[in-house]
């Protein structure tokens, strides 16, 4: 008689970072008028590394398995990113997509496929630490959708358990409507959204404000 196995395969949450190299001039050019070109760049850095950091600690929520990957611009072999030090156990890829809606789509169809549930972050938040990534993965376990809305009308964190391409074609990013339009597209695709309290994304002088406290950029708000 042959045995089957009765091994259970176990679940696993993706958690994707999106992200641009911290060159200047290209990372965080909204910030160049109030710290100039390299600090702003040097601060794009800072944020990435702290996101890393809080991927990195997260391997488990509630028994489901955490994988995080970076998702980056320009590609994984530029030499741009070898000032960052990225975890050794982090999957790379390069972003595909001509904006950044095409750019998340391609994130959560492709980490969909051999995961329960795929959340996609950005790298300018510093509210979001370990404890928003425990919530988000927490609250795919009992919804179709979460979301973590910016005060600026985005969002800074999305996750999903199913891929629907219309979440996100068709939205005007960086405008005060992108939560809203999302929240709607979520609804009319019937899925159940949990949502987290507001943050801020750190894009212009008065965003700094935001930053930790014990950051120096922190001051420079105004």
């Amino acid at each position: 008689m042959t045995s089957v196995s009765s091994e259970v395969v176990p679940q696993k949450i993706r958690v994707q970072i999106i992200a641009k190299a911290p060159l200047a001039g290209f990372a965080k050019t909204r910030l160049i008028p109030a710290l100039g070109a390299d600090a702003a760049a040097a601060l794009a850095k800072k944020m990435l590394l702290n996101i890393l950091r809080n991927c990195e600690s997260m391997t488990a929520v509630d028994g489901v398995t955490v994988k995080s990957s970076l998702w980056m611009s320009p590609e994984p072999e530029s030499p741009h990113w070898q000032c960052v030090n990225i975890p050794h156990n982090f999957e790379r890829y390069a972003q595909q997509g001509e904006d950044l809606g095409e750019r998340m789509a391609c994130a959560f169809e492709r980490g969909l496929v051999d995961a329960c549930a795929v959340i996609v972050v950005g790298s300018d938040c510093p509210e979001i630490d370990a404890s928003v990534l425990h919530w988000a993965a927490s609250a795919l376990q009992a919804h179709d959708a979460c979301l973590v809305p910016c005060a600026d009308g985005g969002y800074a964190l999305i996750g999903l358990r199913k891929f629907e391409a219309s979440v996100f074609a068709d939205i005007p990013w960086s405008t005060d409507r992108v939560a809203d339009l999302t929240r709607q597209r979520l609804a009319e695709c019937g899925m159940s959204c949990a949502e987290y309290k507001l943050v801020h994304d750190i894009d212009v002088a008065e965003d700094l404000a935001y930053l930790p406290s014990d950051w120096p950029e922190s001051t420079l708000g105004a």
